[in-house]
């Protein structure tokens, strides 16, 4: 398998000696900073017989036991009715288990969950294995009764003011109160959901409390318990906050004890908790190092660049925040940004969040660890409106398809136009869909544990209804579904982080959710109003047109780098196949790419990654376009907002966004000439754009196919 641990040094007297910068802002310390030491992903098996998918490793310590992750593929890597199996590098093989959850449009999987039998590693040992095609599993399925009997998962809730205790026996309850189709079904685990209304007079008089209890049994003897406790039942009378202790108990041992004094509506809490068997610690489970780059070419990804590695000290900050006693307090934000209006370089902003881009770019444990810490604090962001449904509606996360008009702000008032009650002023958050975090969408993809998939869906459909409805409904020939356009009337960065959360969501999401096809839907009619905007928007800007105009454009200025910002979501729609969503990357390519080739016309290669530059011919009566690369370079030099031959209004990390559009175009549109202007703005000596900058900030370390930052790094498979 050839050395899996692989570290670049630095300058002595470097290193991590120098104190880590906070983990809530990364901010680069110099313009062209040195390339310190960092963590490299090692170099997964190669995937070279007939019929194999990807390489990955397992990474120790581990008892003998059994893995569970989730699992992207490419379109007919595994055909409908072909197997999964899995094989070490000397060929034998590992006893596999695959749930598939949403196919391709050719009937191959997409996405699944899959469970492995590693064997024992010692820490620090890891071990290749190879994905591929194969014939499923010989041994029948476990039985969910079979295998709990004699085993024991408890939750008591007791009322910290006023009330009585509720108890709740988990797998009796589940005996009568299942699915009717597991999560998981197979041989080597199984798990199903319960869900229950937690009585009010446990919970302090709020009626609004679910308790969601994801129960698995694996072959290996543990049983595990994904226990959330989410007051999110909206357009219901009663609601409310609620105040309660809990206590999970799982054959005898106390795994979980928590008070939340204040649980507000519309926050969730929740952990994973486990035992094996007798009651004693779960087995310890392999840590599985993914193969970023097969899910990248899978398009569940950016192609984010390993060959920078992830600066040691951030990994090492990162480990140090996470032992905060402070860090697992109920409902506590985890270094999320809980004001999320504000502005600047922030490291949860972008294709996904910094922290997640540590884990694709190093592939470490640490930065795993963190980025599912932070997926399970979302639960306490305000956002998610779960409907129970009424008149025999199924139940869902809050819709405009159950609720035509509806609005999630205070001032949509009382129902049918906004919620039975309103979101509390005093939970600490103040979401705004401009600026929101993705923080389900990769913990869900790489683990497949199920609650995160709940948040995914939740912010998703919350993208929609906190929308005023008027900026949102514009009925479009052929669109599946109205009331849900995010891309009209608003900031672009609005509409970015909006559609990024739709089409992650409707990518992934399992099929015959009703969320999941809602939002299918959505970013269907999304993606086709706006291809169908494209030949008036041409007509109206003329030579430089492929900017998308918002009403916050800042008078006659428009920000390069939040065309960036949606570039990035267009982008990947695109490479998963949405013809709409090609058409409009091709348009907008003229104004991303055209930006560095306009100089003989007039407007400066540097000035496209400046702060701003004006667009908008400021003396007319009327708001007009400059229809004219020359008008364009013009105006923004008479504003003193031209780089010229310097870089003095593109510090920050607009270079590096104006990087990330080039490299996504130069990817999904074959482009040579958006190759080319990469290379050039990354040798530019733009300000933070050195691999040392990218190893210490991670989430725009996005690059073309076969374009690594440090080539001498670059990742290769292991034969």
């Amino acid at each position: 398998m050839g050395s899996f641990t692989r570290r670049r040094g630095l300058a002595l007297g470097l290193g991590l000696a120098l104190p880590a910068p906070a983990a809530a802002a990364w901010p680069p310390t110099t313009p062209r900073a040195p390339m310190p030491a960092v963590a490299l992903p090692l170099p997964p098996p190669c995937a070279g017989r007939p019929g194999d998918i990807a390489g990955l490793i397992l990474e120790g310590p581990s008892a003998a036991a059994v893995v569970v992750f989730g699992q992207a593929f490419r379109p007919g890597d595994l055909p409908r009715g072909a197997g999964l199996a899995c094989r070490q590098a000397d060929g034998r093989a590992l006893p596999l288990q695959f749930d598939v959850k949403v196919r391709h449009p050719d009937g191959s999987a997409r996405f699944g969950i899959v469970s492995l039998a590693a064997p024992l590693l010692r820490r620090g040992e890891r071990l290749g294995i190879v994905l591929h095609r194969g014939a499923g599993p010989d041994a029948s399925a476990l039985d969910f009764a079979a295998a709990s009997a004699g085993r024991q998962a408890a939750v008591e809730i007791t009322p910290l003011v006023q009330g009585a205790p509720w108890r709740v026996d988990l797998l009796a309850a589940m005996a009568s109160r299942r699915e009717a189709e597991p999560w998981q079904a197979g041989p080597l685990a199984i798990q199903q959901r319960l869900a229950l209304e937690v009585p009010p007079a446990a919970t302090g008089g709020a009626t609004s409390l679910r308790l969601l209890a994801d129960v698995s049994l694996r072959a290996d003897g543990s049983l595990w318990v994904d226990l959330w406790l989410r007051n999110d039942t909206a357009m219901r009378p009663g609601g409310g906050e609620a105040a309660y202790g809990v206590k999970l108990t799982l054959d005898g041992r106390e795994v979980l004890t928590a008070t939340l004094p204040r649980h507000f509506q519309y926050q969730g809490y929740g952990r994973l908790r486990g035992v094996g068997r007798g009651g004693g610690a779960p087995p310890a489970t392999a840590f599985v190092r993914h193969n970023f780059g097969y899910l990248a070419d899978a398009a569940a990804l950016p192609r984010y660049d390993q060959s920078t590695g992830v600066d040691l000290r951030r990994l090492d900050e990162l480990e140090r925040l996470r032992a905060d006693p402070a860090w697992d307090v109920p409902l506590a934000p985890r270094r999320i940004t809980t004001a999320m209006g504000a502005g600047g370089g922030r490291p949860d902003i972008g294709p996904v969040t910094g922290f997640q881009a540590a884990w694709l770019c190093s592939g470490d444990p640490r930065a795993a660890a963190f980025a599912l810490d932070q997926a399970e604090a979302a639960g306490a962001i305000p956002w998610h409106h779960w409907d129970p449904g009424r008149r025999g509606r199924e139940a869902a996360w809050l819709n405009t398809r159950d609720w035509p008009r509806i609005w999630s702000d205070s001032r949509g008032g009382a129902p049918p136009g906004g919620l039975q009650q309103h979101v509390s002023r005093d939970t600490g958050w103040q979401p705004t869909p401009s600026h929101q975090p993705d923080l389900s969408y990769v913990p869900y993809l790489l683990t497949g544990r199920r609650a995160f998939l709940d948040g995914l869906l939740a912010q998703g459909a919350w993208s929609i209804v906190t929308r005023w409805p008027a900026r949102r409904s514009s009925p479009t020939p052929g669109a599946p579904l109205d009331d849900v356009i995010v891309l009209l009337d608003d900031q672009v960065r609005t509409y970015a982080w909006s559609m990024r959360q739709i089409e992650n969501a409707a990518w992934i999401a399992p099929e015959g959710d009703r969320t999941a096809d809602y939002l299918r839907a959505a970013a269907t009619t999304n993606w086709l109003w706006f291809r169908s905007r494209l030949a008036s928007w041409t007509s109206i800007q003329g030579e430089p047109h492929g900017w998308i105009p918002s009403v916050h454009t800042g008078g006659k200025s428009v920000s390069p780098w939040q065309q960036d910002y949606f570039a990035s979501t267009l982008a990947m729609a695109a490479r998963r196949g949405n013809a709409d969503a090609m058409r409009c990357l091709e348009w907008m390519s003229n104004f991303l790419v055209g930006r560095f080739y306009a100089e003989p016309r007039g407007f400066p290669r540097r000035d496209g990654v400046a702060y701003r530059i004006v667009m908008f011919d400021s003396t007319a009566a009327t708001r007009q376009p400059l229809r004219h690369w020359s008008a364009v370079g013009e105006a923004t030099a008479a504003e003193g907002w031209s780089n010229g031959t310097e870089w003095r209004n593109s510090h920050g990390d607009f270079p590096r966004w104006g990087l990330q559009s080039l490299a996504q175009i130069a990817e999904t549109l074959r482009d040579r000439r958006a190759r080319e202007a990469f290379d050039w703005l990354t040798d530019a000596g733009a300000p933070e754009t050195s691999p040392g900058i990218h190893a210490a900030n991670m989430q725009l370390n996005i690059v073309p196919p076969d374009r690594p930052r440090v080539p001498a790094s670059a990742l290769r498979c292991a034969t």
